[in-house]
């Protein structure tokens, strides 16, 4: 890591004589000269024996603020971020440099970075394609080469990785579709045995409603029925036992009415021939 630490300063050193190369070939415009006092502010901080990373961020950030095409202010601000392990912004910079970058030189130092940056993150496939690009700008770099076949190796590993958890997951894919088959089975079971079930239980009903029918009087039976209960009605009813007929009463009534009839012709009678009736009872 402090070696690490020591090609980045020394980067940042080349950077700066190169910007101060160009600020004296020609005359820059107000915000590009501020910009790289800026850059010199930051890399002051960040080169000191006790680093100060946040205030090195600041001035980078501000030096940015002033020129966005900076690809120097760019490329440190992501060093500053490599610093603190926050690998995620230090790619995003970098990758903005690189993108930025007019020199071989620039172009090599910002993919180099952005090599380093993808390693922190584990995407070990960009970090090769980043370490390639680098090399193709400066084919004589050992760091970036050696850092490219460490990146390989970290590809290969990964690669190998996955395609272990793909057959891992190919297994329990297939574990699933096995346990899917046996529910669907179960399931098919389970229908099947409620259609049985089911029949069994029409077959059951069909046998009751037919018993219900047979026990059931037919609407004749219960015409005739009706009939004979209407016959029955219009007798006349049967006496109890010691009581009399309705007819042996009105023969009864009948007889009386005659001897009534008898007695009071027999009382005209002795009316007729003057003879007085003597009362029954004596008063």
């Amino acid at each position: 890591m402090k070696k690490q630490i020591q090609y980045i300063c020394t980067i940042l050193f080349c950077l700066v004589a190169v910007v101060g190369q160009a600020q004296k070939k020609k005359k820059l415009p107000k915000h590009e000269k501020e910009a790289i006092q800026l850059i010199f502010e930051g890399n002051q901080e960040i080169t000191k024996e006790k680093a100060n990373v946040i205030e090195a961020e600041k001035s980078y950030r501000k030096a940015i603020a002033k020129d966005p095409n900076n690809a120097i202010a760019k490329y440190n601000l992501g060093v500053s971020y490599h610093a603190t392990q926050n690998f995620q912004e230090a790619a995003q910079r970098n990758e903005q440099a690189a993108k930025l970058a007019k020199t071989d030189f620039e172009k090599h130092s910002a993919y180099h970075n952005l090599g380093n940056a993808y390693m922190g993150t584990g995407e070990a496939d960009k970090a090769v394609e980043a370490y390639k690009n680098a090399l193709r700008n400066n084919p004589t770099d050992h760091q970036t080469r050696y850092n490219l076949a460490l990146a390989k190796q970290m590809k290969k590993e990964q690669d190998k990785n996955k395609s272990k958890d793909g057959d891992k997951n190919k297994e329990k894919g297939d574990s699933g579709k096995n346990d899917e088959d046996s529910k669907e089975k179960d399931k098919n079971k389970d229908d099947k045995k409620e259609e049985k079930d089911k029949e069994n239980k029409d077959d059951k009903k069909d046998e009751g409603e037919k018993d219900d029918k047979e026990d059931k009087p037919s609407d004749k039976d219960k015409d005739g029925d009706g009939e004979k209960d209407k016959e029955e009605e219009n007798k006349p009813p049967k006496p109890a036992q010691g009581q009399l007929s309705p007819e042996q009463v009105k023969s009864l009534l009948q007889a009386m009415e005659n001897q009534e009839k008898k007695v009071q012709e027999k009382v005209n009678a002795k009316k007729q021939k003057g003879i007085r009736v003597k009362s029954d009872k004596d008063w």
